[in-house]
């Protein structure tokens, strides 16, 4: 690999690194690649329908998969709990998986956790340092 070669794989790399933030951040990865997500608001739908805040490209991710809300803690004001399914209670066909070792309807979100919606479609939540 030459040095131009280098140069773009480093920019490339970088275009998704993790820079210190105030604010949770989710890096989502899914059928169209990888992105960075900085969660600002309360709250924020999750699926393959174009209506969701966060959408999942992917045909094995429900419409209205999860959702992820702000919880109230002691040890962290900006804590998120994801919930499977849609606002509504009608839960997803696949479900989640966390860490990829249990499957879950409800989990408070931990610096560094995995949430698996599909085959190559997840999360990893990054806590505020």
């Amino acid at each position: 690999m030459d040095k131009k070669e280098m140069d773009k794989k480093a920019r490339d790399e970088s275009e998704i690194s993790v820079s210190l933030s105030s604010d949770p951040t989710l890096i989502v990865t899914d059928n169209s690649g990888t992105r960075k997500v900085a969660l600002t608001q309360d709250k924020y739908t999750i699926g393959r329908d174009e209506d969701n805040a966060i959408r999942l490209d992917s045909d094995f991710v429900s419409r209205h998969h999860a959702y992820v809300i702000r919880v109230q803690s002691l040890k962290s004001p900006s804590m998120f709990r994801i919930i499977d399914g849609s606002t509504s209670g009608k839960l997803s066909k696949n479900g989640l998986v966390v860490n990829a070792m249990q499957s879950v309807r409800s989990h408070d979100l931990n610096d560094g956790d995995i949430v698996t919606f599909a085959p190559e479609v997840h999360i990893l939540y990054l806590a505020p340092r």
